[in-house]
């Protein structure tokens, strides 16, 4: 072998290097990248840590790799439907539901209104790319609070395209939104329990002003 194949003799022991790693370790994330061949988006790998139901992980995964089943989707599969907002009247993307729909509008508006301008956003992606990317806590509570919006708006979505029930008021998208953040309340870290209450306080006082129901 050696004489029809010369190879360079070192004393030194053999190793193996993973080279689509730079650690040159392997890795299941390097392999699914070099297959894809899709951006690495650096906000995917916290969200699998992230404090909250694995359904909502995938559904939330879903919603940054764009494989949302929005109207002009399902429109496009020839589906059922004509592709609009059940609301506006236009065409509906994942944008649109997100960001452009009136029941998304007063959501980040409450949002805004209870958590400050930080949460102002029309733009998915350079959303996430200011908030998404903070470090620790800020990070985790920032996450649980994103996918409980999002699965709100959603919800409301298919309950009014599946089963053509609309809200009745703006109010009732803002407490159901807080009802996912408390029942997933429990997942939260516990040191980060207490910061997560005081934002739940201010969401709940800012949904009472804004739908002008008094306290109790």
């Amino acid at each position: 072998m050696r004489e029809i194949v010369p190879l360079p003799l070192s004393q030194d022991p053999d190793s193996v290097s993973w080279s689509l790693s730079p650690s040159g370790e392997f890795s299941i994330s390097s392999v699914y990248q070099a297959l894809c061949r899709l951006p690495v988006l650096p906000w995917l790998s916290p969200l699998w840590k992230a404090p909250m139901p694995l359904k909502i992980k995938i559904f939330v995964w879903q919603l940054l790799k764009d494989r949302l089943p929005s109207g002009t989707e399902v429109l496009k599969r020839h589906g059922p439907g004509n592709g609009l907002c059940p609301l506006c009247h236009v065409p509906e993307t994942g944008t649109h539901i997100l960001f452009s729909c009136i029941a998304a509008q007063a959501l980040w508006c409450f949002v805004r209104e209870s958590l400050g301008p930080e949460w102002e956003a029309c733009d998915l992606a350079e959303f996430l790319q200011v908030r998404a990317t903070q470090v620790g806590r800020k990070r985790r509570l920032f996450w649980l609070i994103f996918a409980a919006m999002v699965w709100t708006l959603w919800t409301t979505r298919n309950k009014m395209m599946i089963e053509r029930v609309f809200p009745r008021r703006a109010s009732d998208s803002f407490f159901k939104f807080l009802a996912f953040l408390q029942h997933w309340h429990p997942l939260a870290r516990p040191r980060d329990r207490d910061r997560l209450q005081l934002y739940l306080d201010a969401q709940v006082a800012s949904a009472r002003r804004l739908s002008g129901r008094s306290p109790v």
